[in-house]
């Protein structure tokens, strides 16, 4: 049986967005899956590194809040190596949860991990009384279950609804604003080299850009010369900064449409990266899945 990992507990979203995809695309329906999840990214990451579980699914980015930037940076500096193996994008609704017998009114503390209170803000100023309290959680699911442990009354989780389920809380409320969808990388420690071609490959990279007039420019060059489309670019302080004191040192994050394992001009393109970097870091090419419907 094939194992993809998470960060969380069951009836986390990744777990949800593990057991929508393997039980819905082509794919992975042919074949038999189970999930485990981990405390922190790190063992995730370790245990895929010792091949104690197969692959496993992370966030990286969300349409409303953006790039999860401690799990990608994370994920950049592992060593040894970690490779993306496939995208998959999903909708997510998030719901207000509850033991039995709590009443909206009765709420004065939520529960839920970060990104997640950042996205609902206006839903919960909206729903919840004035000075309400939002308490950050390591993930949702962790959050229901601790919601679900608690002999407080009046505290609630914002989850998904999988996450009630599994822990018999209710259902109070639930934001479904349009467009909310989450961005996660298949990973593993085995690349793909050639990304099935029908299923829009994608291909990506931390850079660090050499220090002189025009550097983004002259990398983005080398893929819009190409006709190459770059689909994500974005810079963060880079995590060296602290061990080689150099406060203004930036690593560039950039996807793009391609695999250089199948077209020579994406390879050509990745070849002249090193021109303008003084490291570039492959992050992996791989297919994107796509499955319609929300959760």
């Amino acid at each position: 049986m094939n194992t993809i990992g998470f960060h969380g507990v069951n009836g986390a979203y990744a777990e949800d967005a593990i057991l929508e995809l393997t039980s819905n695309h082509p794919n992975f329906t042919q074949h038999t899956f189970s999930t485990e999840g981990f405390d922190t990214m790190a063992e995730l990451f370790a245990s895929i590194q010792r091949g104690t579980v197969r692959h496993g699914l992370i966030p990286i980015e969300n349409s409303l809040s953006g790039t999860l930037h401690s799990v990608l940076e994370l994920f950049s500096n592992q060593e040894p190596r970690l490779w993306v193996v496939g995208e998959y994008q999903c909708s997510e609704s998030h719901y207000i949860m509850a033991k039995p017998g709590t009443k909206l009114e009765d709420i004065f503390e939520i529960q839920s991990h970060p990104a997640i209170l950042e996205q609902c803000q206006d839903f919960l100023d909206s729903t919840l009384k004035e000075g309400y309290r939002a308490v950050l959680a390591s993930n949702t699911a962790s959050a229901a279950e601790q919601v679900a442990q608690s002999d407080e009354f009046g505290i609630a989780a914002l989850a998904g609804k999988r996450a009630a389920d599994l822990h018999g809380l209710t259902i109070l409320g639930s934001d479904t604003t349009p467009n909310n969808v989450t961005r996660y990388w298949l990973i593993s420690r085995h690349p793909v080299t050639q990304p099935d071609r029908s299923m829009s490959p994608k291909s990506s990279f931390a850079l660090l850009m050499k220090n002189q007039v025009g550097a983004l420019h002259r990398v983005c060059s080398c893929f819009a010369l190409r006709d190459i489309n770059v689909t994500k670019l974005e810079s963060r302080p880079s995590s060296r900064t602290i061990s080689l004191a150099s406060p203004w040192e930036y690593t560039t994050y950039i996807d793009i449409e391609g695999a250089p394992g199948n077209e020579d001009a994406v390879k050509r393109a990745v070849d002249n990266l090193q021109e303008f970097t003084t490291k570039c870091i492959f992050l992996g090419s791989y297919p994107t899945y796509r499955i319609t419907g929300r959760r």
